[in-house]
């Protein structure tokens, strides 16, 4: 287990929910776009809100985070919400997982950071899993929101531009990218803020 991952599992390791169960806001405004009942991939998906959600909305959700302590709890939802049919949580680092290739109708991605010599090949596995004209949804901090004691990463070369996600994603159509202001809510560790996002929708399509 690599030390990113030890942290996390250690803070997930209580018995209370460190995120809630409220989804990411764009995720939800972007999720009309995925089809019907569709297959939707959920990286770095913790325990499981994101995913959760979206398998409440009657998509067909494959969950995956390196924290065993969160993937557990995501599987107790599941159990809890009846969700266990279009639901699956899988534990694993997603650096050394072997990604499916042309699988997933969408894949969603939020908060979930890399090293800057990781994140062009990360970005592009997701990629590789989406079948043509599959949509990648994507939110992270931008580097100014560093310092505003509002979760994500302390260094500002693990968070990302709009121009970082435009050069990491030339390939493909982006249908949505920007830098933004918005509400970050409460969580175990703060007590919610205005926080600085960059974020971008990809269709797989040339």
């Amino acid at each position: 287990m690599n030390n990113i991952i030890q942290k996390w599992n250690e803070k997930y390791a209580g018995e209370g929910l460190v995120f809630g169960t409220t989804p990411n806001g764009f995720l939800v405004e972007n999720s009309h776009h995925f089809p019907k009942g569709g297959h939707i991939l959920a990286v770095g998906d913790g325990e499981g809100r994101n995913g959760l959600w979206l398998a409440e909305q009657g998509f067909n959700v494959t969950s995956i985070d390196g924290a065993a302590n969160a993937v557990r709890k995501a599987r107790q939802q599941a159990e809890e919400r009846h969700l266990s049919t279009r639901f699956h949580a899988l534990c694993a680092d997603l650096e050394k997982w072997n990604w499916p290739i042309g699988k997933f109708d969408a894949v969603a991605c939020l908060h979930l950071y890399f090293t800057p010599d990781q994140r062009p090949k990360m970005h592009q596995a997701m990629m590789n899993a989406l079948i043509k004209d599959g949509l990648l949804v994507l939110e992270v901090f931008h580097p100014d929101h560093v310092g505003r004691g509002l979760g994500g990463p302390s260094m500002r070369e693990l968070c990302y531009t709009a121009v970082d996600l435009a050069h990491d994603f030339n390939r493909y159509k982006i249908l949505h990218l920007e830098e933004c202001e918005r509400e970050i809510a409460p969580s175990t560790f703060h007590e919610g803020g205005q926080g600085k996002v960059s974020r971008i929708v990809v269709k797989k399509q040339r």
